[in-house]
């Protein structure tokens, strides 16, 4: 199941988010492959990425990692916690498409795994910056690319991208919380 929020944050908000997202002074990194999966086959597929928040495992234990502009966007987790519960943020991940002048399906999966396999307890939330003919898929089904709106789904539903071809270029937040 997935749930859509139009309209998730206030409009000044996501106003300003979208002002740093389009300012000189916010660095996009380019990404050459769309899924690092050992399964999927490389392919000419790319974004552009900004990580935002992520919490990884290591010998010593949990690490956070952040970048300096993850102060700007954590409010959007307090906005997310009225939607549904937010015990710990795992992931915060912008992702840029540009047009590439044709639409590309980008290969399905799931974003948080233990040994290859998706860990179940995990909500994803995508959040939409560009209203454009992109979108995401979710378990076979096309959900649109809307300007403020927020999908929801649990982490063991596939999703992919679908790079725009009306836009210059397509961002999204995707979040992974547990």
């Amino acid at each position: 199941m997935v749930k859509i929020k139009k309209n998730f944050l206030p409009a000044m908000f996501f106003n300003k988010l979208k002002w740093i997202l389009a300012s000189e002074s916010f660095f996009w990194h380019f990404d050459p492959q769309t899924v690092y999966d050992k399964h999927f086959k490389q392919d000419d597929n790319f974004m552009f990425t900004h990580m935002l928040f992520i919490c990884k495992e290591t010998e010593l234990g949990k690490k956070q990692e952040h970048s300096s502009w993850f102060k700007e966007f954590e409010p959007i987790i307090y906005f997310l916690n009225d939607k549904i519960k937010v015990k710990r943020l795992l992931r915060m991940k912008l992702n840029l498409y540009t047009n590439q002048n044709k639409v590309i399906e980008h290969e399905s999966h799931t974003d948080i795994n233990d040994k290859d396999k998706p860990i179940p307890d995990i909500n994803i939330s995508i959040l939409n910056f560009t209203t454009c003919n992109g979108g995401t898929i979710i378990k076979d089904k096309k959900y649109p690319s809307n300007e403020n709106e927020l999908l929801i789904f649990n982490n063991l539903n596939k999703h992919s991208g679908i790079v725009q071809t009306d836009t210059q270029s397509r961002i999204v937040l995707n979040i992974a919380t547990k």
